[in-house]
């Protein structure tokens, strides 16, 4: 990938941070483009996720949109609470409840 293309990548990575902190999402969120493997990092807390540069990119160009939503969709997901599973003890049916 060119430099022109590495700069762009950058400060698209900086506009996702960006708007990583203004959707709702701790500071703690944070996208680099890392040059030497060509690839964003979503770093998140404990985890990173790695989308390839080559990934995105379309017949004109960098598809940064698509970025975009790979990477605030991932940070979506991670952000979401795991659910714990569920034990006999839980207090939820499956089923109709008899009496």
């Amino acid at each position: 990938m060119g430099s022109e293309w590495a700069r762009d990548a950058e400060r698209q990575a900086q506009m996702l941070t960006r708007d990583l902190s203004e959707v709702g999402l701790p500071k703690a969120y944070k996208v680099e483009y890392q040059r030497r493997e060509a690839r964003f990092a979503l770093k998140t807390r404990g985890e990173t996720l790695y989308f390839a540069a080559r990934d995105f990119e379309g017949t004109n160009g960098p598809d940064w949109l698509a970025l975009r939503l790979a990477v605030l969709s991932s940070a979506a997901t991670s952000a979401r609470p795991r659910a714990a599973p569920r034990g006999h003890d839980d207090l939820t049916s499956d089923g109709p409840e008899s009496f």
